[in-house]
């Protein structure tokens, strides 16, 4: 059983109906999410992952989502059904960002390439040779300028989005409207085994430096959590992550520890850290 198939266990065990997750994003929105509706996203979000992409160990999920507690439900699913999260460079999230999945050479019209270089030297010297490949699948928040992908699913971040307003790439799919038709149960997925990529990204490195694998995901998590709090017990930690790997540490770890998690957006002024802090009483600050 994968660390995310364990994690759901947990959400929807004793007192499910607990806060397990709490948002703040722009203009004061708040979302509150028990263990037992968080655990129904992650499964809903699973069975579209695997039915709709296939996902199963070894397919590369993109997680192009900013820090928000929808980042965090389509990471559980990808783990949930054994692929490999990918995460983006960080500071990846404006819409005019050139896409860093494409061919990095492409000429302007009026380029002119020399016609003198001989036929037996390797082309690819006219491609960076640190081009990302392509991810099997895309989950991103932006109908414009969306990564390229074999499948790309567009989901809407605003709480209470039923579909995506803006136009969608042609052949994508509009996840916020898909999902809700998805089991509420969770279906057939191939366990991924502990060699298994699990996570993988700019700033993100297993034991060998590659991917973090699914043997090492859960003692990563928990040494991406401060080490004077990596042993308390039930913690209510209020987080404002500078990257996805630490959102996604910091939420497993709490989980895992029979807590919950406090996730400040990009947008939530530092001045109102300590008055939500208290607000919510949160005893841990990471």
């Amino acid at each position: 059983m994968s660390i995310a198939t364990r994690v759901l266990g947990l959400l929807t065990g004793d007192e499910p109906n607990q806060p397990r997750l709490t948002w703040y994003g722009p203009d004061d929105e708040r979302v509150e999410l028990s263990g037992r509706v968080l655990a129904n996203w992650v499964t809903k979000a699973t069975n579209l992952l695997v039915e709709e992409g296939e996902v199963e160990p070894g397919t590369r999920v993109l997680l192009d989502v900013p820090v928000h507690w929808r980042a965090i439900v389509w990471g559980l699913a990808t783990w949930c059904a054994g692929g490999e999260l990918v995460l983006p460079p960080e500071d990846d999230f404006d819409d005019d960002d050139e896409d860093p999945f494409l061919d990095p050479y492409e000429p302007e019209e009026d380029d002119e390439l020399d016609d003198d270089v001989p036929d037996d030297e390797d082309e690819s010297v006219f491609v960076a040779d640190d081009t990302p490949d392509e991810p099997d699948i895309a989950v991103t928040s932006r109908p414009t300028g969306a990564p390229s992908a074999g499948l790309v699913l567009v989901v809407a971040l605003p709480a209470l989005a039923m579909q995506v307003e803006e136009p969608i790439p042609s052949g994508a799919v509009d996840a916020a409207a898909a999902l809700m038709s998805y089991g509420d149960d969770l279906g057939f997925v191939q366990e991924p085994a502990p060699t298994d990529a699990a996570l993988s990204g700019p700033e993100v490195a297993g034991a060998d430096g590659g991917p973090v694998t699914y043997g090492e995901l859960a003692d990563w998590c928990r040494q991406q959590t401060p080490a004077s709090h990596r042993d308390e017990p039930q913690p209510r930690v209020l987080c404002c992550p500078g990257s996805h790997a630490d959102l996604l540490a910091h939420a497993i770890a709490a989980w895992r520890a029979g807590g919950s998690l406090v996730l400040l957006g990009e947008d939530v002024a530092a001045e109102r850290f300590d008055e939500i802090q208290s607000a919510e009483r949160a005893g841990v600050r990471c």
